[in-house]
């Protein structure tokens, strides 16, 4: 872990300031960085993959869906990359596309093989690649793609692979992975260029993308000079297509019916065939060239001057001159980062010592996935412009050839926040072998010892001040210390509302503090209680009413004071008043549990204790599936209005029922479990009565009645039960 604060660069003009970095290795050879930093006054949020050469990493193009004509998210394209067994540890949008046709702008090569080329040589120049030679290296350039078709007299130029645009005058090979539909439509023609068509059907073999240098043989199965759309390509098979002044020729030369084809790629700085490329993926245009920065002329030479200078999500990626890569993501349209210029882009490259270096597409489909120190999932580590992974046609993956091992190497302890005093929370931490490949923590003994630790949970003592422990795994030993405070940074009392209580009455304070966003227990302790008027007394959080008035009960803790006004009524003369919840006679009521299927409930006039129907339960025990057997009623109705000693309701039983509870909300929001009855063993009605705390707050939601069958023998009986409920009340 690196972390470096208040670093001042100057750079071609570009001010760095108030840097703040962050930095993990994420994989032998792999780095992931990401900064917060203020670029000329500008805040920029920049996250940053380096490479490093011949350390067992390596690069690979991913393509929307499979397909050129496709475009796909790119954590769904790293999920499918993933499930072939790459072990992928970062990837970026590698996008140039089309968004009126779908189709990517420049070239790409998976494993040797030419999936798509540019559609004219000026693109090729306007359009540098990336690629990994057939030594793994990685590379910045331009390059294009030229094809030949032959026969044994005979010889033509094929001008683009998988592209149904730029075909005026030119010849077009495709094969099945043009498009999910294996079907070709074309983009762009004119009336002229459909009467001027050939359509070649050819047989031979199955071919997605074309390896580099190598012959393939076909047998013509039919040419069509009438013009159609949806054109398919056969499964064992490629489509020639030619327009205008390549009509004749290319009718011409299939009249052998055998023919070749076979595609070179071309360096365009200086000619050379360049069939050893493994991987290829264009980018939108050059900033770093032969070690040269180029300036703002040079940028806007190809590209429009203002899309230059304007500050926007940018994707680059860099090669120094020892091989090492840069991938850099720098994010716009959030107050903390304001995306980059072209020549803020430029200067970055250069900074990072890039002898070539281009920008892909960038703006809202920038996006960065890693696999971050010691976790096992790819996650999204920027923010996209569009709020959302935006769905693009090419992706560039890096992934290692190293498998994890078992013995812990290194043992990452993420930076803990401060506990509250008396505040439990359970240490997570990270493991890595000695290749950065993460482990399994859920397999390992992990041992952490220390002052209220249980398991790998910390109890944070009851003074502020620090909290040391020690955790072990394998022979790695690493001390962990927290900070302990008993400053909150907010707290509520009782949700804010007022108590309106009677003399007699109990209630329960109910409080929680805040402390950095998230929800603390206090204890009791670093409560202070103060009333205005001492008409109610307190004991351990238990306010009791003693005489009627008005007063304002004063709680202060971790610094925040919070006031609650309080009303005392004089008491009811009645001592046993009860409040019918539900008497049956109408209510819509739910069945639902994850451990039985088989019940059901319905109102029924059968058997009733008061009224005109009691609530019926017929149950079995034939789609009890897990757990325990317990069967869950509910009505979203169902609900104490004021504080209550006891829960009453008369049941119907056939001696078959099992234990019958309540869960219970109070407005707390605390959770209850209350038991009516450990059996039902009795034939006919009987009235069985739940206790309850008076002091839990009003109102109390009756989350469910339900029973439980915990006899594991009855698990999969078929013979059918049935119970019934009626006149359901709380009690004072």
């Amino acid at each position: 872990m690196k972390t470096k604060l208040c670093i001042f660069i100057l750079l071609l003009g570009v001010t760095i300031q108030q840097e703040k970095t962050h930095a993990e290795t994420i994989s032998r050879g792999v780095d992931y960085t990401t900064k917060q930093e203020n670029t000329s006054g500008i805040p920029q949020t920049i996250q940053q993959i380096t490479v490093a050469p011949g350390l067992g990493n390596r690069f690979a193009t991913m393509k929307g869906r499979d397909h050129v004509l496709a475009t796909e998210s790119l954590p769904s394209q790293v999920s499918r990359s993933t499930a072939s067994g790459n072990r992928v540890v970062a990837a970026v949008n590698a996008d140039m596309y089309k968004v009126a046709s779908g189709l990517p702008i420049g070239l790409q090569i998976q494993q040797n093989a030419v999936l798509v080329s540019h559609s004219v040589k000026e693109s090729a120049l306007k359009f540098p690649s990336f690629v990994i030679n057939g030594q793994g290296k990685p590379e910045i350039g331009s390059y294009g793609v030229v094809g030949t078709l032959k026969s044994s007299a005979r010889s033509l130029t094929i001008h683009s692979v998988n592209r149904n645009e730029n075909l005026d005058n030119r010849i077009g090979i495709f094969t099945n992975a043009h498009h999910v539909s294996k079907k070709i439509n074309f983009v762009g023609l004119s009336d002229a260029m459909k009467k001027e068509v050939a359509i070649v059907t050819m047989k031979g073999s199955s071919v997605r993308a074309f390896k580099l240098g190598q012959r393939y043989s076909w047998t013509v199965d039919r040419a069509e000079t009438t013009f159609r759309s949806n054109i398919s390509i056969p499964a064992d098979g490629v489509v020639l297509v030619a327009f205008g002044k390549q009509k004749k020729p290319l009718l011409d030369l299939v009249k052998e019916k055998h023919v070749t084809t076979q595609f070179n790629l071309i360096q365009m700085s200086n000619l050379q065939v360049r069939n050893d490329i493994e991987e290829a993926v264009s980018g939108y245009n050059w900033l770093v060239k032969e070690g040269i920065g180029l300036d703002l002329n040079a940028l806007s030479e190809n590209h429009d001057r203002f899309l230059m200078i304007v500050r926007k999500a940018r994707t680059l990626i860099g090669v120094t001159a020892d091989q090492t890569v840069h991938i850099v993501t720098v994010d716009q349209g959030r107050t903390t980062s304001k995306g980059f210029t072209m020549l803020e882009a430029v200067a970055r490259m250069k900074q990072l010592g890039a002898v070539s270096a281009l920008a892909f597409d960038g703006g809202g489909s920038t996006e960065m996935v890693v696999r971050r120190a010691g976790e096992f999932p790819v996650r999204t580590v920027n923010v996209p412009a569009d709020g959302r992974s935006r769905s693009i046609t090419n992706s560039l993956i890096v992934s290692t050839r190293y498998v994890p091992e078992k013995k812990v190497a290194y043992m990452i302890i993420p930076e803990q926040p401060e506990l509250y005093v008396g505040e439990t929370r359970q240490l997570t931490i990270k493991l890595t072998d000695r290749n950065s490949q993460p482990i399994d923590v859920n397999q390992k003994k992990i041992i952490l010892s220390g002052t209220g630790v249980s398991g790998m949970t910390v109890k944070a003592p009851l003074q502020p001040g620090k909290w040391t422990g020690q955790l072990a795994v394998d022979q790695i030993k690493r001390s962990v210390t927290i900070n302990i405070t008993n400053r909150l940074s907010g707290m509520t009392f009782n949700g804010g509302k007022p108590l309106l209580l009677k003399v007699g009455q109990k209630v329960r304070l109910t409080s929680d503090g805040w402390l950095n966003g998230r929800k603390v227990t206090i204890p009791l302790n670093e409560k202070k209680y103060q009333l205005k008027q001492p008409i109610s007394t307190i004991s351990n959080d238990v306010l009791t009413a003693k005489k009627p008035g008005k007063t304002v009960l004063t709680l202060s803790a971790g610094g925040q004071m919070v006031s609650l006004p309080i009303t005392v009524t004089a008491p009811t003369t009645s001592t046993n008043q009860s409040t019918v919840i539900d008497s049956f006679e109408s209510g819509v009521y739910l069945s639902k549990s994850p451990y039985v299927s088989s019940y059901s409930t319905m109102l029924s006039t059968e058997q009733k204790s008061a009224g005109r129907s009691a609530l019926k339960l017929t149950y079995n025990y034939s789609g009890w599936s897990k757990q325990n057997g317990a069967m869950y009623i509910t009505n979203a109705k169902w609900k104490i209005t004021s504080p209550a000693t006891r829960l009453s309701l008369d049941v119907y039983g056939d001696q078959k029922a099992p234990w019958l509870r309540a869960q219970l909300k109070d407005a707390g929001g605390r959770s209850h479990t209350v038991d009516f009855v450990k059996r039902v063993d009795w034939t006919g009605f009987k009235t069985v009565q739940a206790k309850l705390d008076p002091t839990w707050p009003a109102p109390i939601q009756i989350q469910s009645l339900y029973f439980v069958e915990t006899d594991v023998k009855k698990k999969g009986t078929v013979q059918k039960s049935k119970v019934y409920l009626d006149q359901l009340k709380a009690w004072r």
